[in-house]
């Protein structure tokens, strides 16, 4: 009923939380931007269908545009659902069964801890509000196209657009493990960026 279409970058240690989550919902497929951690094997082993894209050691936003813009074309299901492997949405496949409408909007929490997750991503949901992740990630893949730009963090989708009554909460685990995982992973990301 409900295809997750992921991207991720040396997620290994949270790739588990986000690809456990959204099998509840159906199939997930994951395309990864050649992690050297050893994401791929991990998210293969969960049961989701890898594949890799972009250029090894290059963070390409242009490629990553291309992913998100294209990969769910050719789903048969309800919804599909395209993020990062860091964003979850809180809802339940029973909810999205009972909707009648061909995309959600969302409401955005960037979510704060010193710590990582023990056993699923449930454990830390203490965050912010914040609009700028509130990513239109999930509608029917009848719709003609959802057009996100630069970031991801806007769409102009075209189509049959009948928009939900409820809003999704979307929490984004990028600022999670504390100060130094992330300043860390930083320093990781600017080596990588195209020029």
């Amino acid at each position: 009923m409900i295809e997750t279409f992921l991207i991720s970058w040396n997620e290994a240690d949270t790739i588990e939380f986000t690809i456990k989550h959204y099998l509840r919902f159906g199939k997930v497929h994951l395309f990864d931007n050649f992690s050297d951690d050893g994401t791929p094997e991990i998210a293969d082993s969960l049961g989701a269908y890898v594949q890799s894209f972009g250029k090894k050691g290059v963070l390409d936003d242009r490629e990553y545009l291309k992913i998100k813009n294209n990969c769910w074309k050719s789903s048969n299901a309800k919804f599909v659902i395209v993020c990062d492997s860091d964003e979850i949405l809180k809802t339940t496949p029973e909810f999205l069964a009972k909707e009648d409408c061909t995309i959600f909007k969302t409401f955005g929490f960037n979510i704060f801890s010193t710590r990582m997750p023990q056993k699923d991503w449930s454990e830390l949901d203490h965050g912010i509000p914040d609009e700028n992740f509130s990513k239109q990630i999930i509608f029917s893949p009848k719709l003609k196209g959802i057009n996100y730009v630069y970031g991801c963090h806007e769409a102009m989708p075209q189509g049959d657009l009948k928009y939900s009554k409820t809003i999704l909460p979307l929490f984004h685990y990028r600022c999670v493990g504390g100060e130094e995982r992330l300043v860390q992973r930083h320093k990781k990301y600017r080596k990588r960026l195209s020029d």
